[in-house]
Formats: C-alpha cells, sequence, structure tokens
C-alpha cells in the first residue's frame, strides 16, 4: 500500500514534536527537584522539641521532624503522620496510636512505640525543666514526674513495636488535636545520653529534612532525607538565614538572596502595589493574638484594677492597627481569634477611652498621674515592635501614665518577662493547635510555665480544668468563654489585635503554603527557573 506524503510528513512532525515535548516535560521534572530555599529567621531559642517555647526554633523544629499527627494545611483537621491511625475507648481515656512501619530517625534507626515513651517521659519528668511540658498535664503519671517521683511516664505504654497506647486522668475532648505540637516528638534516648544539653546542636528527626548545622546568629542548615518514610522533598537543601531585623531580611530578599521574609512594618502597602511584587505577597489572618501583660504579681498592678483598667481604656488600638500595621491585621475583642472553633466576637469589655482611662487612674489613687512612677515596659527588638510600644507610650503619656521603653533581644526578654525583672511588656501567641485551650490554658492556668504575667485565679483554674473534660463540643465552648470573660474582666491584659501575616515569597517558589499557625511543608515546595 502506497503511503501518502502529506501524510507520512504530517505523522514524522508530529513523532519530532512528541518526543521534543517528552524532553521538555521531563526536564521540568528534574527542574522540580533540587535547589536551596533560603529562610529569614530570628535566632531560636532552641531546636530541642520540649525547650523550644517560641515560633522561630519551631519553624525549623517542624521540617526536621514527623509527630504522630499532623494538620491539614487549609482546614487544619487533623491527619496520620507517624500514626497510621488510632481508636479511643467509650470513657475517653484510653487511645491507642497504631504506629506506621519503616519511619526512620535520620541515623537510620527505625521509629518504635517506646521512642514516644521515652520522650514523653523526658518531657515530664521535672529535670527537663520544659516551658512546654504542660501539654502534657492530662496523662496519667505527668504529677508524679512533675514532683521528681520516678522516670516513666505510668500513662504511656509500648504494647508493641507499632502500638502506643495512652493513657489521660481525665476526658480530653481535644487530645488528637495537641498531637501536632512540637513538644510530643519523638527524639531517640541514646542521643540525648551521647550529647545531653548539647542535643540541641545535634538534632536527629524523623521528617523530609535533615540537620545540618547550626552556626549561631548567622544559619541553620538543612538537607533534603533521602531516606524518609513519605513523599520526598524536592528541595535538596534549606537554610535559614538569621537576620537581627526585618528591614535587614527584606534588603536581602529584594537583592535575591533570600526566598522568603516578612514585611516590614510601613512596607506592606508600598510592597503590595509594586508591580514587581504584588503577586508575591501573602496576606492572610493568622491564629495569633498580640497584646501586652501586666504582671499581676508585681507594683504597682499588684491589688490595682483600676490601674490596670485604665491602661486598658488608654491605648487607642485602631490607630497601632490602621497607622503603623496598615490594616493587616485586626482589632481583638477577646484572647481566642477567629477561625478558632468556638471563637466568640466582643468578649472583652475595653474600648478606647481617654476619659475613661483618666477616671480609673483617679480611682487607683494616682490622680492625673500624681505618684504614679515610670513603668517600664519590655520589648524585644528588631520586629517592630518598637514603633507599637511608642504608640502606646503616647497613648498612656496622655492619660497621665509615663512608660520608659526598655528593648531586649528576643531571648533575654523572654527571661526578664519571666522572672519578674520587667512587669509590663508585649507578647505574641500564636496557635500550637486549633483549639479555644490552646489560648487560654497555657496562658492563665496558674502553674503553665507560659503564663509570664503571673496571672493566677483558682476560679479560672478549675473553669479551665472543667472545660477539658466536656465531650459536647458546644457545652465546651461555652465553658472556654466563661473563661476567657472571667480572664478579661480582671484586666492584667491589653489585647491589641490578631494578627495577619505579611510575608513575601519569591515568584519562582511554588508550592509554599502557609496555615493560620505558621506552619509550612517546605518539603511540598519546588523551584520553577528558566
Amino acid at each position: 500500500m502506497k503511503i501518502n506524503r502529506k501524510l507520512y510528513a504530517a505523522i514524522v512532525v508530529f513523532l519530532v514534536v512528541a518526543l521534543l515535548s517528552s524532553v521538555f516535560i521531563g526536564c521540568k521534572k528534574e527542574e522540580k527537584s533540587g535547589g536551596t530555599m533560603r529562610l529569614s529567621l530570628h535566632e531560636p531559642v532552641s531546636l530541642d522539641p520540649p525547650n523550644s517555647y517560641e515560633s522561630e526554633g519551631i519553624q525549623v523544629i517542624r521540617q526536621v521532624w514527623d509527630g504522630l499527627i499532623d494538620y491539614d494545611p487549609e482546614t487544619l483537621e487533623v491527619v496520620p503522620a507517624i500514626a497510621e491511625s488510632w481508636d479511643v475507648s467509650d470513657d475517653g481515656l484510653v487511645y491507642t496510636f497504631n504506629l506506621k512501619k519503616g519511619v526512620k530517625f535520620h541515623s537510620g534507626r527505625e521509629v518504635v512505640a517506646d521512642d514516644f515513651v521515652y520522650s514523653w517521659s523526658r518531657v515530664a519528668q521535672a529535670e527537663t525543666a520544659s516551658y512546654l511540658a504542660y501539654h502534657l498535664d492530662p496523662i496519667v503519671g505527668y504529677d508524679e514526674l512533675q514532683a521528681g517521683e520516678g522516670e516513666i511516664l505510668d500513662g504511656v505504654k509500648a504494647l508493641d513495636d507499632y502500638t502506643l497506647e495512652v493513657t489521660l486522668k481525665y476526658p480530653y475532648g481535644d487530645f488528637v488535636k495537641t498531637l501536632g505540637h512540637v513538644v510530643f516528638y519523638p527524639v531517640a534516648k541514646e542521643d540525648i545520653e551521647e550529647w545531653g544539653d548539647q542535643y540541641a546542636e545535634h538534632i536527629n528527626g524523623t521528617g523530609p529534612f535533615k540537620f545540618v548545622e547550626w552556626k549561631h546568629d548567622q544559619y541553620i542548615d538543612l538537607e533534603r532525607n533521602d531516606d524518609y518514610y513519605g513523599e520526598k522533598a524536592n528541595l535538596e537543601k534549606v537554610r535559614y538565614q538569621i537576620f537581627a531585623d526585618e528591614n535587614t531580611a527584606f534588603l536581602e530578599f529584594q537583592g535575591g538572596n533570600i526566598e522568603y521574609c516578612s514585611i516590614p512594618q510601613g512596607k506592606v502597602e508600598s510592597t503590595s502595589s509594586d508591580p514587581d511584587y504584588k503577586d508575591q505577597v501573602i496576606k492572610i489572618p493568622l491564629l495569633a493574638i498580640y497584646y501586652f501583660a501586666m504582671n499581676v504579681q508585681s507594683e504597682p498592678f499588684k491589688d490595682n484594677l483600676a490601674l490596670r483598667e485604665a491602661i486598658n481604656y488608654a491605648i487607642d488600638r485602631q490607630n497601632i492597627i490602621d497607622v503603623l500595621m496598615e490594616g493587616v491585621p485586626t482589632i481583638a475583642t477577646g484572647f481566642v481569634p477567629p477561625g478558632i472553633p468556638g471563637f466568640k466576637e466582643g468578649q472583652s469589655k475595653h474600648v478606647y477611652d481617654v476619659e475613661m482611662a483618666k477616671q480609673k487612674l483617679e480611682e487607683a489613687g494616682y490622680p492625673g498621674g500624681e505618684g504614679l512612677p515610670t513603668i517600664q515596659f519590655g520589648i524585644n527588638i528588631g520586629s517592630g515592635h518598637e514603633a507599637i510600644a511608642e504608640a502606646m507610650q503616647a497613648d498612656l503619656a496622655e492619660a497621665g501614665i509615663d512608660v520608659e521603653i526598655v528593648g531586649m533581644e528576643w531571648g533575654a526578654a523572654l527571661d526578664a518577662f519571666k522572672n519578674g525583672q520587667i512587669g509590663f511588656f508585649r507578647l505574641g501567641w500564636i496557635a500550637d493547635y486549633p483549639t479555644m485551650d490552646n489560648f487560654l490554658f497555657p496562658l492563665f492556668y496558674s502553674e503553665s510555665a507560659d503564663n509570664y504575667s503571673g496571672y493566677s485565679n483558682a476560679e479560672v483554674d478549675q473553669m479551665l480544668l472543667d472545660a477539658r473534660k466536656i465531650a459536647d463540643d458546644e457545652e465546651r465552648f461555652a465553658k472556654y468563654r466563661e473563661a476567657e470573660k472571667k480572664i478579661l474582666d480582671d484586666s492584667a491584659f491589653v489585647l491589641i489585635y490578631y494578627y495577619g501575616a505579611r510575608r513575601i515569597v519569591q515568584s519562582y517558589v511554588k508550592g509554599f503554603v502557609l496555615d493560620g499557625m505558621e506552619n509550612y511543608d517546605l518539603s511540598k515546595v519546588w523551584f520553577e527557573k528558566e
């Protein structure tokens, strides 16, 4: 049979195009793998999971580890990670987790149930002095370990290598949701025995990236874990470039030297409207709150509700949001932010009212500010808190209250707030997990290590414990709201705003998703370059 010449030519062209397409598609697939993602970071306090109580270290740890569960980046619903599945007893006290086989530490040893028994016991032991230990409070045996009695958390047992049983002191409706927090991540006993207090310099995780080096105040380097049990990362390396302030990091971003950073305060609108950057800006609401705290165990705040109320009424929050923050955050009316199940608008009674502030100041025994010593206000430097502090300082001066701003590095600031050296200070809190409990129990339960203000109210303590035990969601939410209202009425805290993200990522970075808890999974990221 004779072949039509035109048809033959068309077939040849088609085959050539198909061949070239497959070559280019293959090249693009190759381009998807490799490269180094560079992100800005402040110097972390620690990279050891039980001792990483601030967002900087947690960002790194989440790339190096997996825990029992994780959160869907869009819905924040619980999804399996090392735990393949789990069951809960009818009385809500016993949880049985079935672990995946083949999950390995970066050292090559398989992760087994005993690693969780060891790791959680280590967190709960008093000698570890973990600020995050309270997350394990619901587990049987926690109180004993905190009291220095024993070495093993009685409520955590390895039934076999792949079955972990956890027994609680009381039913806790949100328990599984808590397990995505870094404090529950498994560490290898042999590593702690070898490195001791230096473990943060030699961390050995279970996640898609392996730790390489922490050059303090310069960078933290990670590399792809090619033995990862899940889908391998596209990126070959990650570098967290450590900067003292946001402006320096942003200049490095503009110079093409890093891929991800915060947009400094005062530059959000101009960056968002810049044709070169507007499509790269990330502005989303965060499950986080910015607030000022007064240490109720120290003067002049101790036993002086009227003074604390005066400070609450004196601050123009909306001005801070509109002028300094360029409208990115929203005014906070409670401690629990929108997006958390159970959120209720308008929990706080305090609004901006200078005349009311002056009236309360007189009730406090300081008419016009007379007799009131200058109050020190603590901030961590380098993240734009200076401008907010100055705005607050001007507001309080108008009401008759003099404030001196004291700036410190982040770690030193936390220590000063914690030990009462500074009795008035700014703090931020972002969700460890998406529950009301996470915004109330850690910050206001009297024995919590994250209770920086010395706030102690026996009635609130009992409310928070009672709320945890309620299985019905709506009933539990109502109890938490009652506790939140009681805390706010004590006026030891000035709510400023619910955070909004002001981040930027290079245009060639693909697959980067930031969730409301400021988590991201760099294993899903790739570069699309010519």
